[in-house]
């Protein structure tokens, strides 16, 4: 049976002084084409209340928590603002060609990595974002159902196993996805208008909460002399800073999904610069001295840190009024689904687009199935490790380092941040490489991938593990540039 032929497509890249091309449809969808430059209108307030509103999360209230634990608030913090403020730079360089172009991720990975090769880049990444998609998601609904539970005890009382987990929490959980769907349903410009009120809404409420502590505790002073049960060696330290890098090590690779919109570098750069590293370590700040407050006043020990640095539980140990409590609850419910849809799903939701542009033609589409696709993580069963959560977030720097390595090289280093536009969607064209795959740029991923993993399976040279991001990056930019120049 004789193969149908696709209809050419007509491609306009007149606003980027690259004319109008006739190309195939085999590999164009208008979902990851370069946008017009008529529709980049995102300015740096819109980068920053994003940033607000992905940075004010529970899991990330949780692991500044966990940091409070292990090496007491001063230590804590530094690490937070280390990792995120090193990630800028990534976010900056990665973000860069999203702003010039108008690409998303899916198509700004395909000059290093060819056509048909940045499906594997494309298929990590997605694998990721779902992963924390489908974390947040459960987290979400357990705060769902402790308000819930608050005003109405006999909620508590529907424990019947559903998969695994509680019948009110299942029902919980199909409450909160139905609202990250119905969020991410309306498409980027919803996602824009929700980070406006999520972000402040959360700093508030937590901000409340914090002031409250520090009553109860007569000031700053003792909050800060609580001392961390793991040893500060430098090795713990790179760990925790390679972790906590992993938190947003997603980002660092899909932030051309939202810099695209950016009226001018300037914006994306300047709203990126105040959204991470300064509103995410005021933030930690707060969950610092929260967390430092509860052990201070309630001496929780070491071994259950990991139930009490959840809100749900701390909200249930500070709170007494049924008020003060639905309203941080329901703050932090909003601050979950801001970090989903902002964060975690959009960027799958393209990825799909671009792996099946034909069957998945449309965001909404993409989204359901996307969102699906997240129940396949089934947190509730291993959520309470927090040992399991820690590794992965290692595993997953280095993984996504390996990307963004490559992706700085090429971009920044070798083609001065120029690309052809039309040659994104042309078989055959500059990006084609073999058969569609850069070999040179998958060979310097996997190695960049594997060498802190090798770390992390023999503890002789676990040194590499601690590492992490930070050591899958150089370590894919260097390989990738000897490649190429070789």
């Amino acid at each position: 049976m004789e193969k149908t032929k696709l209809p050419d497509i007509k491609l306009d890249v007149s606003d980027y002084n690259q004319g109008t091309h006739v190309i195939p449809e085999s590999y164009y969808n208008p979902n990851i084409a370069p946008l017009p430059k008529g529709v980049k209108t995102w300015n740096w307030i819109n980068y920053t209340t994003i940033w607000a509103g992905m940075s004010h999360n529970v899991v990330a209230f949780e692991l500044a928590g966990l940091l409070t634990f292990e090496f007491g608030a001063p230590l804590a913090l530094f690490i937070v603002a280390f990792a995120y403020g090193s990630l800028l730079i990534a976010l900056y360089l990665n973000g860069h060609i999203g702003a010039k172009w108008g690409i998303p991720y899916p198509t700004a990975v395909r000059p290093m990595f060819g056509i048909k090769g940045a499906r594997i880049p494309v298929i990590m990444r997605a694998i990721v974002a779902l992963f924390w998609f489908s974390l947040q998601t459960y987290v979400g609904a357990t705060l769902i159902n402790a308000v819930i539970g608050i005003f109405y005890p006999a909620w508590n009382s529907l424990t019947a196993n559903i998969i695994g987990m509680p019948e009110n929490v299942a029902i919980s959980l199909l409450i909160f996805w139905g609202f990250n769907v119905l969020v991410l349903f309306r498409g980027m410009s919803e996602v824009k208008n929700f980070e406006l009120i999520a972000g402040p809404l959360i700093v508030a409420t937590l901000g409340g909460l914090f002031a409250y502590g520090i009553s109860l505790a007569h000031g700053f002073g003792p909050l800060f002399t609580v001392k961390g049960y793991e040893t500060s060696s430098f090795s713990n330290v790179m760990l925790a800073v390679s972790s906590m890098a992993g938190v947003w090590a997603t980002l660092a690779l899909n932030i051309p999904d939202f810099t695209r919109f950016s009226k001018s570098q300037k914006d994306q750069l300047i709203g990126q610069a105040i959204g991470l590293p300064i509103i995410v370590t005021l933030f930690s700040f707060i969950a610092v001295g929260i967390i430092s407050t509860m052990i201070y006043l309630y001496h929780i020990p070491a071994s259950q840190a990991i139930n009490y640095v959840n809100p749900v539980n701390i909200m249930f140990l500070f709170t007494h009024n049924p008020y003060l409590a639905l309203l941080v609850g329901l703050s932090l419910v909003i601050a979950t689904i801001s970090v989903n849809v902002a964060a975690n799903i959009v960027s799958p939701v393209y990825d799909f687009i671009s792996l099946f542009p034909k069957k998945l033609s449309t965001w909404e589409k993409a989204s359901v199935t996307a969102a699906l696709v997240s129940f396949a993580y089934v947190p509730w069963l291993w959520y309470n490790s927090a040992g399991t959560i820690e590794n992965i977030l290692g595993i997953i720097g280095s993984g996504l380092g390996s990307i963004a390595g490559v992706m700085i090289a090429n971009y920044w280093i070798l083609r001065k941040t120029e690309v052809s536009l039309v040659d994104l969607f042309m078989p055959g064209g500059k990006y084609w490489y073999a058969g569609g795959y850069s070999v040179k740029a998958l060979i310097s991923m996997a190695i960049g991938f594997l060498i802190p993993v090798i770390g992390f399976i023999i503890p002789a040279v676990g040194f590499l593990y601690d590492y992490g991001w930070y050591l899958a990056v150089f370590i894919s930019l260097g390989l990738y540039i000897i490649l190429v120049k070789k």
